[in-house]
């Protein structure tokens, strides 16, 4: 428990809700607050070149997992947003006259590899006449003496940017040979020929960023050569893969960039999870909480398996009141209620318990479970809010005015209303800030971050609207005009006050027994 003592607090009881906050030497104890039951952790063996996530849905925990998880052993980190930027530069002056993405695509290779040939370097991983080719290839480019990452790629692009100041008509083309791709590629044959020979695996890992600033053309332009390229790699019998993270609030963007999406997405994973798959997560973090600070009480349960369903749900139960009565005086499951004020992400999830269960009590003698309804409504109360506008902020590259368009809109309609109720409330209210006449593009913006979904047929009753939410669906949602639309708690609790009040919705995938709605296709 001391791996894990310094992450899981009276003021975190379940942990980081962020990876980048667990050092990244600290191993064991990444490893140990990573839950591996689940698809997605499974689906991590059929190497993905793209991670493609929302905010909040684990993709630098993915990206991570190469730390401990033994499937490759070894890795550069590459942090995207300076070697895009210095990228960017260099494409903006290279295809100033005519762009093909085969050319940035072939320069984004040669640059990453000249990472795996650093890493190489540094670790010692080739005999002594290979690493003399790759030496010589590495001073023929003047990166000669650095083993920093970071350092190496600023030397490098700036090297590229020097030139193409020196003769501005150089072209991607003439780059390329001054990278010497002869040169390159027997470099590249020899790091790969010893790969094989020691049985080694590399990974390049390239995070996501919040803003790829994807109007800017030569963004766009550098991105559209590195999907070609990541699309192109982790083939069968590649030693060389990549891991590079994508939001998913703008991969309808990165589609529209890319040359080819059926290519250089066809190894993308997307990061979706079910309400079983975040109650793993919950009771692995809780198990660790109990065992530190509760641990008579703990006790009580063995053997206990967290990785067992029915375990990790008893768990919850010794600590939770087994039903809750909300604000709207409807009897609710306890863990139904609190999943259905997330979008069935990790983060959303551990926020809400971390507040939930927060200085739970005063001495470790004291037994402060199960934790008080009131507790419960307060703790999702004090955090809803935090939740929402990170939902924003992920939004306002494509939805600048999405927050301040749902807190004219959404206090006029109900849990439940129709197309007719949307059409008019868009007209008197949600036209003046939304920035745009069109009803189908405010339409879409609230069915892409989540705010509204569409009544499932038949599935309500009186005790609850079910709703179908853009974030469990493969595609785009899309509507007619008899639809039925609803507004998802996260949102309602927001901005919709006591005279708003009605039956509860329930997202479709918040409730364990839902179906799992990665299986189906909406």
């Amino acid at each position: 428990m001391d791996t894990v003592r310094p992450y899981i607090t009276k003021d975190e009881p379940f942990g980081p809700i962020d990876s980048t906050d667990i050092d990244s030497n600290d191993i064991d104890a990444l490893r140990l607050l990573f839950e591996q039951q689940n698809r997605i952790y499974k689906n991590l063996r059929n190497r993905p070149s793209i991670i493609i996530g929302r905010r909040g849905s684990g993709k630098t925990y993915y990206l991570r997992s190469v730390f401990f998880d033994k499937a490759y052993k070894h890795y550069t980190e590459i942090r995207t947003a300076r070697v895009l930027g210095h990228m960017a530069k260099v494409v903006q002056k290279a295809t100033k006259d005519a762009f093909f993405p085969e050319m940035v695509s072939e320069l984004w290779e040669m640059i990453l590899w000249v990472g795996v040939f650093a890493e190489v370097r540094k670790h010692s991983l080739l005999s002594s006449d290979d690493l003399y080719v790759v030496n010589a290839y590495l001073e023929k480019l003047d990166v000669r003496g650095t083993d920093d990452i970071d350092g190496l790629f600023i030397d490098l692009t700036n090297m590229l940017d020097n030139a193409m100041d020196k003769n501005p008509s150089r072209g991607a083309a003439d780059i390329l040979r001054g990278l010497d791709r002869f040169s390159f590629d027997y470099a590249k044959s020899i790091v790969l020929s010893s790969f094989e020979r020691s049985n080694t695996s590399f990974v390049i890992l390239m995070d996501s960023l919040d803003d790829f600033q994807l109007d800017i053309d030569s963004v766009a332009h550098s991105l559209q050569g590195l999907l070609k390229l990541v699309g192109s790699m982790n083939k069968p019998r590649d030693l060389v893969d990549i891991r590079f993270c994508l939001p998913a609030e703008v991969y309808h963007r990165f589609t529209r960039i890319s040359s080819n999406p059926n290519k250089d997405f066809r190894r993308a994973l997307r990061l979706q999870w079910t309400a079983s798959e975040l109650i793993f997560i919950g009771a692995r973090r809780l198990g660790f909480y109990l065992d530190l600070y509760y641990p008579d009480l703990l006790r009580a349960l063995y053997p206990l398996n967290v990785s067992n369903r029915a375990d990790a749900l008893r768990l919850f139960q010794l600590v939770l009141p087994e039903k809750i009565e909300n604000q709207g005086g409807f009897q609710e499951d306890t863990m139904s209620y609190i999943l259905r004020h997330t979008q069935l992400l990790p983060r959303h999830f551990l926020m809400l318990l971390n507040s939930i269960f927060r200085k739970t009590g005063l001495t470790q003698s004291l037994n402060p479970f199960p934790i008080p309804k009131e507790r419960i409504i307060n703790g999702i109360r004090q955090v809803e809010e935090l939740i929402v506008k990170e939902v924003f902020v992920a939004f306002k590259l494509i939805y600048p005015t999405a927050e301040e368009t749902c807190r004219r809109c959404l206090p006029e309609l109900g849990h439940k209303f129709t197309m007719g109720d949307l059409h008019r409330v868009f007209t008197r209210h949600g036209k003046a800030v939304f920035g745009s006449d069109s009803l189908f593009d405010f339409q879409r913006m609230l069915l892409e971050i989540g705010a509204v979904g569409r009544v499932i047929p038949g599935k309500d009753s009186d005790l609850y609207i079910k709703g179908n939410f853009e974030y469990t669906v493969q595609h785009q949602l899309s509507l007619s005009q008899d639809d039925e639309l609803c507004i998802h708690p996260l949102f309602s609790g927001i901005y919709q006050g006591d005279g708003k009040l009605g039956r509860p919705v329930y997202p479709y995938g918040s409730v364990l027994e839902d179906a799992d709605y990665r299986d189906t296709d909406d």
